[in-house]
């Protein structure tokens, strides 16, 4: 049984779209790097992505379907676990014998189906059905609460005497009547469910958005965003205006931004939550960073470093002065990293500053300043009163601008050990961002030790770990416990670059170069993003496609 996949490789060679031997190299190149078959495609100037689209809909008439008349039962939805009807916005809708009848908004989908073992031995009639109602419909039939591995418990029941309370819009209730409201126990309860919920899942990030007529509640989960629950929009107040309340924000405000936190206990535990509202069209949206310090890296031989490479970053760090960067996007750890190099080297001997913004966790035994932009405490001028604290240890939580990063070499060239942050890709990457942002080379030659770039990359989930037919790597098949992602947790990828004399005269040279930089490093046994990613997932720790998304190419 030929399926709709190779349908279309046939068609796009016989009209001369695409030539054998092409399509071999394509072929071979998914099998060799686990990349996704369309992607590879509409890449490498093959087909543009437009083009294959109209190609698809004009050679297969796929039809549309009207989607309030149809009536999914269980059994189809047996046959596509929640995680793969997420992932490839799918969803079963009727079934008749070995034949699937299956919904989906982008017809480039097709090339996935092959890859989704549930579907195999079925022959599949996909319907375009559109996004919004598609991605309605999933939500309704795949509510993540539901799913096998969380608590039992009914959202429905607990929403719904939310939706009973007398006054449903924000604008129409008196400042006195809408605190009262929201001690009111169904809105507790909803709350306490959204956020109990979060961390019962180990997320990272809550969303809850308010669209034109629903409330949108997504989890960030192992880097994530998954789509949660869709509650009705006459709730959106209430949660909202409970959040405002236990973080203490002004729940009148709708117009502008606000920013505060709370902590709850969960589980035997304090967990802190950082909030900011914003207003949009539809309404005020929260979002929600879960400072779970039970999940944090606080251990330096906790990182997932090597051996050699951990050793390294320890010598560096118990260095009497110097500059030590940990560089990377926003949500890859850097934070946790500098923690936890505080945690290895702190004693009540040294005095240990730091200046963040906002303070993610309380250190014991550690000073810790919060930024205030409204009141002018800015990086620059914390850092120069820190100064006169006689620290010994210095932790700034990100250059920003010229005059923090020029204080911050001063201070590690006057004999403090100073950490930051910077927001480049790569370690070479950073020295060139110091000189962009006006830092003399003779400077950063005479301050910095190291630069630690890093990554978060999901780890392979390992009750279903399975190797990959005819390929060194691994992957997850999805099961209950990682709720059909094959991915549970995740991993640090790091590449460390050390300060020798060969790179030393690398900077200061009139024709400096990253390359260059990274090319030495490598010489000297540095192992870049990419392969200690390639090195990982042949261990069988993380997936290949998951090294692919997560690190730059050398």
């Amino acid at each position: 049984m030929i399926s709709l996949r190779q349908h279309i490789i046939e068609l796009l060679i016989q009209k001369g779209i695409l030539t054998s031997a092409q399509v071999e190299e394509i072929l071979h190149l998914a099998a060799k790097e686990g990349g996704r078959l369309v992607s590879l495609l509409t890449g490498e100037n093959f087909i543009k992505k437009e083009f294959l689209i109209e190609f698809i809909n004009s050679n297969l008439n796929l039809p549309t379907i009207d989607t309030s008349q149809l009536k999914i039962t269980p059994e189809l939805l047996n046959l596509i676990p929640a995680g793969i009807a997420r992932r490839y916005h799918i969803l079963p809708l009727s079934q008749d014998g070995q034949n699937i009848t299956l919904g989906l908004n982008n017809p480039l989908t097709i090339f996935d189906l092959d890859e989704i073992d549930n579907l195999k031995g079925y022959a599949v009639n996909p319907v375009i059905a559109p996004e919004a109602e598609l991605t309605k419909l999933i939500d309704q039939y795949y509510p993540l609460f539901s799913l096998p591995g969380t608590k039992a418990q009914n959202m429905e029941s607990i929403i719904s005497g939310v939706a009973e309370l007398p006054i449903q819009r924000e604008e129409e209730i008196e400042l006195s009547k809408l605190v009262h409201l929201t001690e009111e126990v169904p809105v507790i309860k909803a709350t306490n469910f959204i956020l109990d919920k979060a961390i019962e899942l180990k997320a990272s990030d809550i969303l809850i958005e308010p669209l034109e007529h629903s409330t949108r509640i997504r989890f960030r989960i192992d880097g994530i965003f998954q789509q949660i629950e869709s509650l009705p929009k006459s709730i959106h107040p209430f949660i909202i205006s409970r959040i405002k309340v236990i973080s203490n924000l002004d729940i009148a405000e709708h117009r502008l931004p606000q920013d505060g936190q709370f902590r709850m206990k969960s589980r035997d535990r304090e967990v802190d939550f950082r909030v900011s509202a914003f207003p949009l069209i539809t309404g005020e949206k929260i979002a929600i960073r879960i400072l779970d310090k039970s999940l944090g890296l606080l251990d330096i031989d906790k990182l997932g470093l090597k051996e050699e490479a951990s050793d390294k970053l320890k010598k560096a760090a118990i260095l009497p002065y110097g500059m030590i960067l940990v560089c990377g996007p926003t949500g890859s750890g850097k934070t946790s990293t500098l923690y936890s190099i505080l945690k290895y080297i702190h004693s009540p001997e040294k005095n240990i500053v730091t200046v963040e913004d906002p303070v993610e966790y309380q250190l014991r035994g550690v000073n810790q300043v919060a930024v205030n932009t409204k009141l002018g405490l800015i990086f620059s001028r914390c850092l120069r009163s820190i100064l006169r604290q006689d620290p010994d240890v210095i932790m700034i939580g990100e250059i920003r601008d010229f005059e923090t990063v020029d204080i911050a070499i001063k201070a590690a060239l006057t004999g403090h050990l100073v950490l930051s942050t910077l927001h480049t890709t790569t370690s070479a990457g950073s020295i060139i961002r110091l000189i962009d942002m006006g830092v003399e080379p003779f400077l950063i030659n005479a301050s910095l030790i190291a630069i630690v770039a890093q990554r978060l990359a999901r780890r392979i989930c390992l009750h279903c770990k399975e190797e990959i037919p005819g390929q060194p790597y691994f992957r997850g098949r999805g099961c209950d416990e990682c709720f059909k992602s094959g991915y549970s947790g995740r991993l640090l990828i790091s590449e460390i670059l050390y300060m020798s004399s060969k790179i030393k005269e690398a900077v200061i040279s009139e024709r400096l170069d990253e390359s260059k930089i990274k090319e030495l490093s490598r010489a000297e046994g540095m192992k870049t993003l990419r392969e200690e990613g390639e090195y990982l997932a042949r261990a069988g720790i993380t997936t290949l496609e998951e090294v692919l998304r997560v690190t730059p190419a050398d």
